[in-house]
């Protein structure tokens, strides 16, 4: 695997944050511990009843956790040493990379739609890829170690103890830490040009990704993000557009040379 940041630049997900991100987790964090100060009072003044409502719900969560994640593995299959082996051992690089002690199930389902995104039932911490898109990367060892850093860093920043915390968390907060996620992909993947590969093919699909004209791609999402109009597709947007999101993993990795 090529690597261009030391380990000790970048060793978590942690140090992956996006500029974009970072300027809005004061507020998020702000607002999110007045939300559990009401919530503590609330429990308070019940008599510990809100806790037990929430203490059963959670209980169920975990009595379906199972069934749900097999409800998934039913549409699709599981990777593994015998299924998509090459797969599990991009996966294994990338845990490795990060210092990620869980080896979460990785789960291929098949759909028209060229994405994936990563899902917690419960306890279980699962990611789901679909066909599509991994037919998309497989053959590319660096795209296929973005795609799946880019994941893991959701089920960690977005399913650990930051999930239970920040029950608010506005949408333009969302798509920041996309690019977050996409500078995971970056570090894990060591290679600049095929992280940004792989989100023209996010963008377009894999066989007009070669076409697609990146200065091109930068100028529009600026043009999208212009004015009032643009300012109210930030409030809306759960994901940047490609454009934006290139022009982020570039910047991540210039200002990583730089240090």
């Amino acid at each position: 695997m090529s690597e261009f940041f030391a380990e000790d630049e970048v060793a978590t997900f942690g140090d992956c944050v996006s500029d974009e991100e970072r300027k809005q987790r004061f507020s998020v964090i702000l607002v999110n511990t007045l939300i559990w100060i009401v919530l503590v009072l609330v429990v308070a003044m019940t008599l510990g009843s809100a806790l037990i409502v929430a203490l059963v719900g959670k209980l169920m969560q975990l009595l379906l956790a199972e069934y749900n994640v097999r409800r998934l593995q039913a549409f699709g299959c599981t990777v593994s040493e015998r299924q998509f082996p090459t797969v599990l051992r991009a996966a294994d690089d990338v845990c490795e990379r990060f210092g990620i002690e869980n080896r979460y199930r990785i789960i291929l389902i098949p759909s028209g739609e060229l994405n994936a995104f990563a899902i917690l039932f419960a306890r279980k911490k699962v990611v789901v890829i679909l066909s599509e898109l991994l037919e998309a990367v497989i053959e590319t060892p660096d795209e296929l170690r973005a795609l799946l850093a880019h994941e893991l860093c959701h089920t960690v920043l977005d399913h650990g103890w930051r999930h239970t915390f920040e029950i608010y968390k506005p949408m333009r907060y969302v798509a920041a830490r996309e690019l977050t996620c996409d500078n995971a992909g970056l570090v894990a993947s060591g290679n600049l040009e095929a992280t940004k590969s792989l989100l023209k093919k996010l963008c377009v699909g894999k066989r007009l990704s070669k076409l697609v004209n990146e200065s091109a791609l930068i100028a529009e999402s600026e043009q999208i993000y212009r004015g009032l109009t643009g300012w109210l597709l930030r409030q809306y947007l759960s994901h940047p557009p490609a454009g934006a999101r290139i022009k982020n993993v570039q910047e991540f990795y210039e200002d990583l040379m730089e240090e």
